[in-house]
C-alpha cells in the first residue's frame, strides 16, 4: 500500500479557485484519503512531500485530442510560425535529406506573406524526388507534390486538385491512409512524445479521438499504450461501427465523425455562402438520415455518440436529429456530445439545452482565428465571425461545456485555453476565470461519466494534481498562458 503525505501548498477547488481550500493532503494508493489545513503527518505515511508553497489545482484535462496524430506532428516539420513560402520550402528541403516522406503540419495561408498556400509546382521544385504532404493547420486539407498526388490517385483515380490542394472527403480518407503506412515503431515513439507533451502542460486526462471505420490499428495501439502509461485516456473510436467500443467495454462511440469540415478550408456547412467564396456553402458529409442511423446504433447499444459539427447548417442538422432521437429512442446513460459547436443558430442552442447535449469546445480557436481581422472574419464576414464560439451564452443557459484543444490543430495547453476563454475576442462572450478553469479541470470528466472520482481534490477522488509557480487568480488575463507548471502528479505519483 502506497501512502503519501503532501504539505506546504495552497490547495484549490471549485467553486472558487482563488481561495486556499487546504494545505495538507493524505493519499493512499493514488486516491485522496483526507485533505485539510495543517493536518498532522500520519504515522503510517512512509513518504512526505513538500510542495514548496505551490498553488495546487486538480490536474488539467483535455477533452478533445487526436493523440496519435499529435505525436506524429511533433516529429515532422511544423509551420505554425512560418511567415513565407520560402521558409516552408527551405524546411522541407532540409527534411527531404533525412526522410523520403516529408510530412508537414500547421500550414496556414493567413500567416504567410503571400497569403496563399504553396503550390504543387513549388513543392516539386523543392523536393522533386520525395513524397511531400503538408497539412493545413485545421487538418481538413493538405497541399501535396506530384509523388504524393500519384499515391492519392491510387485510391481516387479521377482526383482533381487545385494546385495540389486535397480537401473534403478525399482528404479525410487519405490522411488516415497515410498514417497507416507509417512504421509501427515510429508511431510508438509518437505516442510517447504526445504523452510527454501532456505532462509538461499539466494534463492528466485526455479524451483521445482515434482510428477510422477502415482501421482499428491506431485505436488499439493507443489502448495498449495507455495500459502502462500514467496518463488517463478516454478513447473514442472514430467509426460508425460499435463493435470495438463494445468489445473494450467503452460507453461511447464516434469522436470526429465529420458532419461537416472546417471554416479555414471552407468546408464547414453554412446556410449562407462564405464571404470570401461566393456560392460556397461548405460540405455536409452526413445527411440527417445517416445521423439518425448513427443515433439508432448508439441507442441500441447504450453508447454516447460524439459528432464533429462546426457550421450553422451542420449544427442545425445534428441537433434536429438529437431531438428526433429523444422523442423516439430510449435514453442512453451518457448524453451525446457535439465537438466544436462553433457557429450555432438560436435553434441549435435551444435544441442542445432541451436534449441536455454536452458540448466540447476549443477556446484556442478564438485565440488564433477570432477577432475583426482574424480568419473567421475573413471567411465569414465580421457579423457572423462575432457569433462564433458563444461560450458565455451557452453557459448562461446551463449547457455543459468542456474544454479541448483538438490537438494538433491547436496545442495541448489548457492554460492557453483558459486565457482564450477570459479574453474572448467578443467581450460579450468572455467568461470568469473560475468558469474557464472548470472547463479544463472538472467539466471534461462529466462528458465521460467520470466526475465522481476525477476533477476535484477531495476525499475519494484520484490524487491527480498540478503545481503552479504562480497564482492564476492574481495573474493578468493576458499572461495566464505563461504561468509555469512546476510539477504534475497522477495517482499521487510525480510524472513531471
Amino acid at each position: 500500500m502506497s501512502e503519501i503525505f503532501f504539505y506546504n501548498f495552497s490547495g484549490r477547488n471549485q467553486p472558487d479557485y482563488s481561495k486556499t481550500d487546504f494545505n495538507t493532503m493524505y493519499a493512499v494508493d493514488g486516491v485522496i484519503l483526507r485533505t485539510g489545513r495543517h493536518l498532522p503527518r500520519p504515522e503510517t505515511a512512509i513518504n512526505s512531500v513538500d510542495l514548496g508553497g505551490a498553488v495546487v489545482l486538480p490536474a488539467f484535462a483535455d477533452a478533445h485530442v487526436h493523440f496519435t496524430q499529435t505525436g506524429i506532428t511533433l516529429m515532422g516539420c511544423r509551420f505554425d510560425a512560418a511567415t513565407s513560402i520560402n521558409e516552408v520550402t527551405d524546411a522541407i528541403k532540409a527534411e527531404a535529406d533525412k526522410n523520403y516522406h516529408v510530412l508537414g503540419w500547421g500550414l496556414q495561408e493567413v500567416t504567410l506573406k503571400e497569403r496563399r498556400l504553396p503550390t504543387l509546382e513549388e513543392l516539386d521544385r523543392a523536393c522533386p524526388d520525395n513524397f511531400v504532404w503538408l497539412a493545413r493547420k485545421d487538418l481538413h486539407s493538405a497541399v501535396v507534390n506530384s509523388h504524393a498526388l500519384e499515391w492519392a490517385r491510387s485510391f481516387f483515380p479521377s482526383l482533381r486538385t487545385e494546385k495540389g490542394l486535397i480537401k473534403a472527403e478525399e482528404y479525410n480518407f487519405l490522411c488516415y491512409q497515410l498514417n497507416s503506412q507509417l512504421p509501427a515503431e515510429f508511431k510508438k515513439q509518437a505516442l510517447k512524445m504526445a504523452e510527454q507533451e501532456c505532462f509538461k502542460k499539466g494534463v492528466a486526462t485526455v479524451h483521445a479521438l482515434e482510428g477510422t471505420l477502415e482501421s482499428t490499428d491506431d485505436t488499439l495501439a493507443l489502448s495498449d499504450f495507455l495500459e502502462t502509461s500514467p496518463l488517463h485516456g478516454v478513447i473514442y473510436h472514430q467509426s460508425p461501427d460499435p463493435t470495438l467500443p463494445l468489445q473494450k467495454g467503452w460507453n461511447h462511440m464516434g469522436g470526429c465523425l465529420l458532419v461537416d469540415g472546417s471554416i479555414g478550408t471552407r468546408t464547414a456547412a453554412m446556410h449562407e455562402p462564405y464571404a470570401d467564396a461566393p456560392g460556397n456553402l461548405g460540405n455536409l458529409y452526413l445527411s440527417a438520415e445517416k445521423i439518425e442511423q448513427l443515433l439508432k446504433t448508439a441507442h441500441d447499444n447504450n453508447l454516447q455518440l460524439a459528432l464533429h459539427a462546426i457550421g450553422d447548417r451542420a449544427l442545425d442538422t445534428v441537433t434536429a436529429c438529437h431531438t428526433w432521437a429523444s422523442e423516439r429512442l430510449p435514453a442512453t446513460t451518457l448524453p451525446h456530445r457535439i465537438e466544436h459547436f462553433i457557429l450555432p443558430s438560436d435553434k441549435a442552442i435551444r435544441s442542445v439545452r432541451k436534449n441536455s447535449t454536452m458540448i466540447c469546445v476549443q477556446p484556442a480557436f478564438d485565440h488564433f482565428w477570432g477577432g475583426p481581422s482574424g480568419l473567421y472574419a475573413q471567411r465569414l464576414g465580421a457579423k457572423r465571425a462575432e457569433s462564433c464560439n458563444p461560450f458565455k451564452t451557452l453557459l448562461s443557459l446551463g449547457i455543459l461545456l468542456a474544454g479541448g484543444s483538438d490537438s494538433p490543430v491547436t496545442p495541448i495547453d489548457p492554460l492557453l485555453g483558459v486565457k482564450a476563454l477570459v479574453t474572448h475576442s467578443n467581450p460579450e462572450e468572455q467568461i470568469s476565470l473560475n468558469q474557464a478553469l472548470s472547463l479544463f479541470i472538472s467539466e471534461p470528466h462529466k462528458l465521460a461519466g467520470e466526475e465522481k472520482f476525477r476533477g476535484h481534490l477531495r476525499t475519494g477522488y484520484r490524487a491527480d494534481f498540478v503545481c503552479l509557480a504562480g497564482d492564476p487568480c492574481t495573474t493578468p488575463p493576458a499572461e495566464l498562458s505563461s504561468l509555469k507548471i512546476t510539477d504534475l502528479y497522477i495517482g499521487a505519483q510525480k510524472v513531471y
